[in-house]
């Protein structure tokens, strides 16, 4: 078996958010495969915010910008450690200059921008300075070029104090109609607000499908083992009560098991409640194979609906899904239609270390202290 480091342990935690215990676990039983101990706690529910799109971690900004034309548009990322330098005007400006060098070379990723040179440095150049600076570590981290035709439409929308950017690509018969426009703009608050992953149910690759009906299946096994065993739970923890009310009169309990029992037989409360967790588990059992695997489709459409923009139901049009709208407008203005977006939240994907609590900081002030 692979020796599991108390490295290893403390990146999965960071990565999943999920217990040492439990992370140290799934790497044994993944025998130190860090992609697949992931994948083991996902499948036990042991990981937090599990997802859409990635854990918000890293400090800075993002920001979105259009040609004059309308016919490209960029994101860019950049990341610092803290907040507060992500407010500093130093930081602000480094941002708005590399998003419209990006704007304006039509750059591609991040690499392209970190070579383009302005008067007489490069950006990679002139952001290395703001991290010798401010003493904090400075990263361009990302960058996608949009560029659309004659037919064609962009949009952007900064949310949340430009900690996440859109942009929006809609082709059209008539792309400068009011209509059209509006659209373009309610598709892109749409996607900052409920962080889409996919445009269209055609685009989710088998493999994912598959590997999150998987991470579905071994919930829901979860799911019915919690359920069969409550009722044996339930009794456990009345076993407890009836110990700590013997303890409260003074007496011994010759048989908690006995006494808990009857406490449930007599008491409505707790006969109510152990009736609703012995019917819960009846009807697990009883459940046949093929019912079981209808939930289970069940689960993995709801997230289909959830992760693919079309199929997610509006945020302004409560009552109708995006893919409607787009056909009510398209009757409207021939040819409309959503071609693509583009989303950046600050920090997606990076982990950031954990931070101290104020005691622990005061207790380390003391100690360098009295060294000294």
């Amino acid at each position: 078996m692979a020796e599991i480091t108390a490295g290893m342990v403390k990146e999965l935690r960071e990565r999943t958010q999920a217990g040492m215990m439990e992370c140290k676990k799934a790497l044994q039983e993944a025998e130190g495969d860090m992609n697949k101990a992931a994948e083991i706690l996902a499948k036990k529910g042991a990981t937090k915010a599990a997802g859409k799109a990635g854990k918000i971690a890293a400090e800075g900004l993002v920001s979105a910008l259009l040609s004059a034309d309308g016919r490209d548009g960029v994101l860019v990322e950049l990341n610092c450690q803290t907040d507060f330098v992500a407010k500093g005007d130093d930081f602000k400006n480094h941002l708005a200059a590399a998003t419209k060098a990006a704007l304006e070379h039509k750059t591609a990723d991040a690499a392209a921008l970190l070579a383009l040179s302005v008067n007489g440095k490069t950006f990679q150049e002139s952001t290395d300075e703001l991290t010798a600076r401010s003493g904090e570590k400075h990263a361009i981290r990302r960058v996608t070029h949009f560029n659309t035709g004659a037919n064609g439409l962009l949009r952007s929308y900064i949310h949340h104090g430009s900690r996440i950017a859109v942009v929006v690509e809609m082709h059209s018969s008539a792309p400068g109609d009011a209509r059209v426009v509006e659209f373009a703009d309610d598709v892109a608050i749409q996607v900052a607000s409920m962080s889409p992953l996919y445009l269209q149910k055609s685009d989710v690759p088998d493999e994912v499908v598959s590997k999150q009906r998987e991470i579905l299946s071994a919930l829901m096994e979860k799911e019915d083992a919690e359920i069969l065993g409550e009722p044996e739970a339930f009794m456990k923890r009345v076993e407890a009560i009836v110990v700590e009310r013997a303890q409260e009169e003074g007496r011994e309990v010759s048989d908690a098991t006995a006494e808990a029992k009857k406490l449930v037989e007599t008491d409505e409360k707790f006969r109510g409640s152990y009736e609703g967790f012995t019917k819960a588990a009846e009807k697990v059992r009883a459940r046949p194979a093929v019912q079981r695997e209808k939930i289970l489709e069940g689960k993995v459409a709801k997230w289909l609906n959830e992760v693919v923009l079309l199929d997610q139901v509006s945020v302004k049009e409560s009552k109708k899904t995006i893919a409607q709208l787009q056909s009510d407008l398209a009757k409207a203005v021939a040819g409309t239609a959503i071609a693509r977006f583009a989303r950046f939240e600050v920090g997606e994907g990076i982990e950031k270390a954990p931070t101290k609590d104020f005691a622990t900081e005061v207790a380390e002030m003391a100690a360098a202290a009295n060294k000294g």
